[in-house]
Formats: C-alpha cells, sequence, structure tokens
C-alpha cells in the first residue's frame, strides 16, 4: 500500500480522541475503525509477527478512496518496542503526540481509573502519601496507575526520535489545538491534505472524564512541583514556552 501511514500515539487523557475526530472528518483522511477499542495491531509483536496486508485489511476496509490512513493507539506511548516496530514495518509514517497540561492529564487519569473501577486510593494518597496499590493485577494494555510517569513527555518524544527523523514527527498542544483553526491548519499541512477543510464542532472535546469536586490545592501544588523540570526539558525541545500551562 503506498497511501500515506500516520501513527497518534498519545499521550492518554491528553484530547487524542478530539484529535481523532477532526481528523476523520476530512475527506482526504480515514481513520482506524473503530475508535474504541483502539487497534493496539502493533503492541507486543515482534517484527516477524507483523502482517501489513492483515493490518490494513482489519482496520482500513473502508478507505479504498483515502490519501491518507491513520491509527490512534495510545498505548504506543510509552512503548519503545512499538517505536521500533513501527518504524521498521513504516519508515516513512509520520508521528502524533498530542499533549496536555500534564498536572490536569495527570488528575484526568486518575480519574478516569476511579470511573473504570480501577481505583480505590484517595487523590492525597496516590499524589501526596504515594500509597502503593496491593494484590491489583490489571488486564489493561498498560499500567492504568503511571499517573504521574506518563506526564513526563520529553522522554517519550525523545524515545520517538530515536527511530524516527524529527520531519516525521509532530507535537501538539492540546490548549493550543482546540477551536483553534491556525493549528488545525498546520496539522493538514504536515500530513500533506487539504489545509483549507474546516472540520465542524472544532470546540467540542469528546471523551472527557466524569467531573467531580475540586481537589485539594497540596495536590496540585505537588504535581506541578513534580513536573516542573519535565516542562522545562519539554520547552526546549519544542522551542515552545508553554504559556497555557501556567
Amino acid at each position: 500500500m503506498n497511501r500515506q501511514q500516520f501513527f497518534i500515539v498519545g499521550a492518554q487523557r491528553s484530547g487524542t480522541t478530539y484529535l481523532y475526530d477532526i481528523l476523520d472528518q476530512h475527506p482526504e483522511i480515514c481513520m482506524a475503525k473503530p475508535v474504541r477499542p483502539e487497534p493496539k495491531f502493533f503492541l507486543n509483536k515482534k517484527l516477524d509477527e507483523i502482517n501489513l496486508d492483515e493490518y490494513y485489511q482489519t482496520y482500513y476496509q473502508q478507505c479504498c478512496e483515502s490519501k491518507v490512513l491513520g491509527e490512534k493507539s495510545t498505548s504506543y506511548y510509552e512503548n519503545e518496542s512499538v517505536a521500533k516496530i513501527l518504524y521498521a514495518s513504516c519508515p516513512n509514517a509520520k508521528i502524533i503526540f498530542c499533549l496536555r497540561n500534564p498536572v490536569k492529564r495527570a488528575l484526568s487519569n486518575y480519574q478516569f481509573s476511579v470511573d473504570n473501577g480501577l481505583e480505590t486510593r484517595t487523590l492525597e494518597e496516590v499524589f501526596i502519601e504515594n500509597k502503593s496499590i496491593k494484590n491489583f493485577n490489571f488486564s489493561t494494555s498498560v499500567n492504568p496507575f503511571n499517573y504521574l510517569g506518563r506526564g513526563e513527555y520529553a522522554k517519550y518524544i525523545k524515545m520517538y526520535q530515536k527511530y524516527f527523523p524529527k520531519n516525521q514527527i509532530k507535537v501538539l498542544i492540546f490548549e493550543e489545538l482546540v477551536n483553534n483553526e491556525s493549528e488545525i491548519k498546520k496539522l493538514y499541512d504536515f500530513l500533506e491534505v487539504d489545509s483549507n477543510f474546516i472540520p465542524s464542532n472544532i470546540e467540542k472535546v469528546v471523551n472527557a472524564s466524569s467531573k467531580k469536586d475540586s481537589v485539594n490545592e497540596n495536590v496540585v501544588l505537588k504535581i506541578q512541583e513534580y513536573y516542573k523540570s519535565h516542562n522545562e526539558e519539554l520547552s526546549e525541545i519544542l522551542d515552545n514556552p508553554l504559556r497555557c500551562w501556567n
């Protein structure tokens, strides 16, 4: 298959479903279906187990006329073996990160685990007391409790940069993307599709976690302190002051 391929690899709870929707609306782009559960086709596989014909037949049956094919699987985000296999299988593919204020991402990730019956600890027990969770064997594709580590964005970007050229990697900041036609136009340009197309519902954020009471300020301060150096490193990598996170 000679069509352009891209992968939205993460980060979880950072607006990737919103991103999926605005890309899937574009007439030249076809996203892998279904959106849930995510394909995760390249996860936990060896290179000799990858059958691209099977991949395209399974997830892109409806994409006969599309110029560009895309997959969203956020489990790829923190898995270096996936980065290796993606490059070996699809060396010309483009990689997209969508990143959200890591404090809000961590809290949303926590709430998502609560909503899905995985988390029983309080916010204070998790983020201030570092209380461990015992006797829990999760069957999810990634550790559902890696709330802080998953927001160390620079580490995962550099991991993918070990395999893919920088000009094949696009890092989006969720807060700068939502309802921003200019940023969406740049994204379409990156994917080499018509950038004059304007998706509908660009203000609509999807797959949000449930709303709860306000968060203890001490929890927020603790998480902010944790991310200070990580955000500084990310800012340097992206040459972006990240003022929307301050």
